[in-house]
């Protein structure tokens, strides 16, 4: 409750801010009836949808952007992307980018024809996402930060979104 909302439902269970003759709060007269608004929302207001949890699951985050990525759909690539993508280049050094949504689908599609680097069956990333219902596991996971090969995505306000690329264009 804000401190605005508790002064207002102190003035109305108070007779609505009017000071006695006397300028005595505490001799005002608050008739019985008068009925004290209560400060606590109601639980169906709190209540967070299961639709709503499930989705900000990164299973149900991955399920999407899985398929969205592997039928090159560019429109979903973009809705599921920060609003900011920042794409890094091979090394630490290298120069990073800002790219927006719509500048993401286009470098998704060239990350996943490279291998990662890490499988011992050379496979691509397309290959491993196809074989992936699931996100698979990454051991440097946290609440709220996911890694598959060489894309990045992080949980926040609007749930989980793709925040970062590593793809050096050689152009």
């Amino acid at each position: 409750m804000t401190m605005g909302l508790a002064a207002l439902l102190l003035l109305a269970g108070c007779g609505g801010g009017e000071t006695p003759a006397g300028g005595n709060m505490g001799n005002a007269a608050v008739p019985a009836e008068a009925p004290v608004a209560t400060a606590s929302p109601s639980p169906a207001a709190t209540a967070v949808p299961v639709a709503a949890a499930e989705s900000s699951s990164i299973e149900a985050f991955w399920t999407r952007f899985r398929a969205a990525a592997l039928a090159k759909d560019a429109a979903a690539i973009a809705e599921m992307s920060a609003p900011v993508v920042i794409q890094h280049g091979d090394l630490d050094d290298s120069p990073q980018s800002r790219l927006s949504p719509e500048q993401v689908a286009p470098v998704v599609a060239k990350i996943l024809v490279k291998d990662d680097g890490v499988d011992p069956q050379g496979r691509t990333q397309r290959q491993l996402m196809e074989a992936a219902a699931t996100p698979p596991k990454d051991r440097s996971a946290t609440p709220d930060h996911y890694r598959f090969g060489d894309m990045e995505f992080t949980r926040g306000a609007k749930g989980w979104q793709l925040t970062a690329l590593y793809y050096e264009s050689y152009e």
